[in-house]
């Protein structure tokens, strides 16, 4: 018998009508077959503008969501990513960091406006999460949005819908 595979279920949905120029995967860590993260990317066209998009599922473990010589790897290699591409840019999704982290401050001094601290976001998780581990310290942070400078926001919530044990980004911008 094989081994078993390892199924991801990140997906990014775009609207009808709106354009993917291009889109991939990008590997930001991978350190056994069971402990793998990527970075979705899309460079999105609407009319004739175009932006980068990036959906990230970062380092999971360990569970305290600190700063680990992985995670500071992580974070380099997606700036790293965006770094050479023309445009503006927002990148989400489940970091698994803390707000204090050395990882977050690296996008934020890359230029990069983090959201969930300009709109005084208190959490990004919800009961489902800690009711998963009821004995570990109850952790509101996981997910985070960044967006470059050239990204008007108009609104950033994270409404307490308990879609799963993630509570939803949703950005309203304009280019």
């Amino acid at each position: 018998m094989g081994s078993p595979s390892i199924v991801c279920g990140q997906a990014v949905f775009v609207k009808k009508g709106i354009g993917i120029v291009r889109r991939g995967k990008v590997s930001i860590y991978r350190q056994s077959i069971r402990d793998v993260g990527f970075m979705q990317f899309a460079e999105v066209e609407i009319g004739k503008k175009k932006f980068w998009l990036g959906s990230v599922h970062g380092k999971t473990l360990p569970g305290d969501k600190l700063d680990t010589p992985v995670r500071l790897k992580q974070s380099e290699k997606i700036i790293d990513f965006f770094a050479n591409k023309e445009g503006p840019k927002i990148i989400g999704g489940d970091f698994n960091l803390k707000p204090d982290t050395v990882s977050v401050k690296m996008f934020e001094e890359g230029g990069y406006r983090n959201l969930i601290k300009d709109f005084n976001i208190m959490e990004t998780r919800n009961h489902l999460s800690w009711e998963q581990f009821p004995d570990k310290e109850k952790q509101h942070f996981a997910d985070y949005c960044f967006v470059s400078s050239e990204i008007k926001v108009n609104n950033f919530e994270v409404p307490n819908l308990e879609i799963s044990d993630h509570e939803p980004l949703i950005l309203d911008f304009e280019i």
